[in-house]
């Protein structure tokens, strides 16, 4: 993307190995890398857990044994029901 500044943020910022490769990486294409102080780098739990909720408002109960795990899929194809009205 040409981007020449990387901000590790969340709660993968407190990985220091994550931040060692991001850092080499940025490196790499002259990008400045910075991570957010420690005690900034955290997941929301509330923000997680009212995602949570809309989804289970707008889609109902989802059973754990029935659910599918993507870890690669690329967070612009998601369908947010809730957002859309799909």
């Amino acid at each position: 993307t040409e981007k020449k500044e990387v901000l590790l943020t969340g709660g993968v910022a407190a990985n220091k190995r994550l931040q060692q490769m991001v850092h080499s990486i940025s490196n790499e294409h002259g990008a400045r890398f910075e991570v957010v102080p420690l005690k900034y780098a955290g997941d929301n739990g509330a923000m997680i857990a009212w995602a949570g909720i809309l989804r289970y408002l707008s889609e109902g109960e989802h059973k754990i044994i029935d659910t599918i795990i993507k870890p690669k899929e690329r967070m612009d194809n998601i369908q947010i029901p809730w957002r859309t009205g799909d």
